[in-house]
């Protein structure tokens, strides 16, 4: 016992001016995240016990109550359907999409620069000015799309209206949104995949698509892996296009999702620790399902061992 004692304080002497400067240049973010994430988080899961209106001068505790009363409301469940289907559409289809342009923006085109740059533009556009803009456009009788349904003779939908449409409208601005930041990080992957593999299998007679499906992909689902799970993260968090494009209508909540629902609940009903309850339920869903895929993710993500 005392050899250990004796050789940790060794260590700690010969190495305790490392750590004393570790200390110093991470105590400012330590503090900054103790301060603005974890003591909120922690905040949040004690006001999910009580009941607050934001304006009362102190919450009054009421136990499991707020948590019976999401899972028996209807709303709850719907919300989190509809941001269920958001997210596993917008993921999917934007990264296929991405995949694709990827593919094409990495071949020796004239003007290529170019395309990437308009490719990624969506991304760096503010969510709050693409919904704007999506807005115009899909508006029936002032927006670009209403001169198409003229010209084609048929009465165009109000797709901002129409309680079942309301949500693809809001999806396809989240697709719009997101191929441009994936697209980025495909044509980074590809860039950096090893040319004799494609070499050697062009020895061995194999065709492009043979090519594509049994050397490109394998090789890219570290960069597939990464897009998955940071892109699932973000679609459940959407809350700017809604917000701003239907507030979650016409019919509450045929367009609402998850976050924009804890917003109403909280700074529109004031309902502080239903709310909080919702903000913990979701925190406990986003790491149950972000564990699941980095467990599955051994079965299918390749690293090059």
């Amino acid at each position: 016992m005392d050899a250990g004692r004796r050789h940790f304080a060794r260590a700690f002497r010969r190495n305790g001016r490392e750590w004393l400067t570790f200390l110093l240049f991470a105590a400012p973010n330590l503090v900054l995240f103790a301060v603005f994430t974890y003591w909120p988080i922690l905040r949040s899961f004690t006001l999910s016990f009580t009941k607050w209106n934001l304006l009362s001068p102190a919450p009054k505790w009421a136990g499991l109550t707020n948590y019976r009363a999401l899972f028996v409301d209807p709303i709850f469940w719907r919300v989190a359907l509809n941001t269920l289907i958001y997210a596993v559409t917008v993921v999917t289809v934007a990264q296929a999409c991405a995949f694709l342009l990827a593919l094409l923006l990495n071949r020796p085109l004239r003007g290529r620069a170019v395309f990437r740059t308009v490719a990624f533009l969506p991304h760096v556009t503010t969510t709050a000015v693409a919904a704007l803009v999506w807005v115009i456009v899909l508006h029936p009788h002032y927006g670009p799309l209403s001169g198409l349904y003229a010209t084609l003779g048929v009465n165009g939908p109000n797709w901002l209206e129409s309680t079942g449409l309301a949500l693809l409208a809001v999806i396809a601005v989240g697709i719009w949104k997101e191929i441009g930041f994936a697209s980025l990080f495909f044509l980074a992957g590809l860039q950096g995949l090893p040319a004799d593999c494609y070499e050697a299998a062009a020895l061995d007679g194999a065709r492009p698509l043979s090519r594509l499906w049994h050397i490109t992909i394998p090789l890219m689902s570290p960069v597939i892996f990464f897009l998955l799970v940071t892109g699932f993260i973000a679609a459940t968090k959407a809350f700017d296009s809604v917000a701003i494009m239907t507030e979650g209508g016409p019919v509450y909540p045929a367009s609402s999702t998850y976050v924009y629902h804890l917003y109403k609940v909280g700074f529109r009903d004031f309902q502080a620790g239903l709310a909080s309850a919702l903000a913990c339920v979701f925190f406990i869903i986003t790491v149950a399902i972000t564990a699941l895929q980095f467990r599955m993710a051994s079965r299918w993500v390749h690293y090059g061992e």
